[in-house]
């Protein structure tokens, strides 16, 4: 079976100190994340701390399961429009996607209370950032699906705290907890606008009479976002998010299919040929 293979690999390379990053990576697609979805629900929790000191209260944890130790970020919050529910819809609805940018995150309860688990990755956040991208335009190719899949989950807190780089410069979506909300419109336009913020993820400095950017993206990318099903999409957040904030990620990726029309055969990029991509290694 193939599960139990995956999850053997995994153990093992990270009980040796190695990379999970094998040839089971599918373009961008996080390496071995079955694996680590299982690991993340049934490892046994060994220390709790809490981290910050804001009403969410989420907390750095210790795993351990079969001699391997792993940390995630446990998250209890569960209100309206800030929710450890939604945390879990973005991860599986980037999975449907094959981003690979938000990483393995599943429902559990600790101690009797619901929340989630998400995988404690290595990196930088981009607040912190002050160092050169070695290909600027991959770089901003993934800052581009950023704002493309915030739009497509209603985000309204992607600020320079809630995304990292990591060591291979991989762009990673974390504290996506205020998603999937109601949300007709595409809050950034797919191209954004010209804050400070977005100049920052960009790598240019800031100029007020900037209105937008260059954004680019994979065209396999859009293809996939206009051949997934309805039905994929619903299935992948239906446990998450309700009602008619389900509903509007099919009219948001509508819009945001019109959008790329607007924006034309510039906006997308012909795919690269498969090539082996570092890891992003958690702690």
């Amino acid at each position: 079976m193939r599960l139990p293979l995956v999850t053997t690999i995994l153990l093992a390379s990270l009980a040796s100190g190695g990379s999970y990053a094998t040839a089971q990576r599918m373009g961008t697609e996080w390496p071995d994340r079955e694996a680590i979805e299982v690991f993340l629900r049934e490892a046994k929790i060994t220390e709790r701390k809490k981290l910050g000191e804001g009403i969410t209260n989420p907390e750095k944890v210790t795993l351990e399961l079969d001699g391997v130790v792993r940390n995630a970020i446990f998250k209890k919050v569960d209100k309206d429009h800030d929710s450890w529910r939604s945390e879990v819809a973005a991860y599986e609805l980037d999975k449907v996607l094959g981003l690979g940018m938000v990483p393995p995150t599943v429902p559990r309860s600790v101690k009797g209370r619901k929340g989630c688990l998400q995988l404690w990755v290595t990196g930088t956040v981009m607040a912190k950032f002050e160092g050169e991208f070695p290909e600027v335009e991959k770089w901003r190719e993934q800052v581009s699906v950023m704002w493309l899949f915030d739009d497509l989950i209603a985000n309204i807190d992607r600020h320079l705290n809630n995304a990292m780089v990591s060591p291979d410069y991989q762009l990673m979506l974390i504290d996506n907890s205020k998603t999937f909300r109601y949300q007709k419109t595409l809050l950034n336009d797919l191209n954004a606008s010209g804050t400070g913020t977005h100049a920052k993820f960009w790598n240019v400095a800031y100029d007020d009479a900037r209105e937008s950017y260059e954004t680019r993206y994979p065209a396999s990318l859009i293809e996939k976002l206009r051949r997934v099903s309805e039905d994929e999409i619903e299935n992948a957040i239906k446990p998450y998010v309700w009602g008619q904030n389900r509903g509007q990620v099919l009219e948001r990726r509508e819009l945001i299919l019109r959008r790329i029309d607007e924006l034309g055969l510039q906006a997308l990029r012909p795919d690269d040929p498969p090539a082996r991509v570092p890891s992003r290694d958690g702690h």
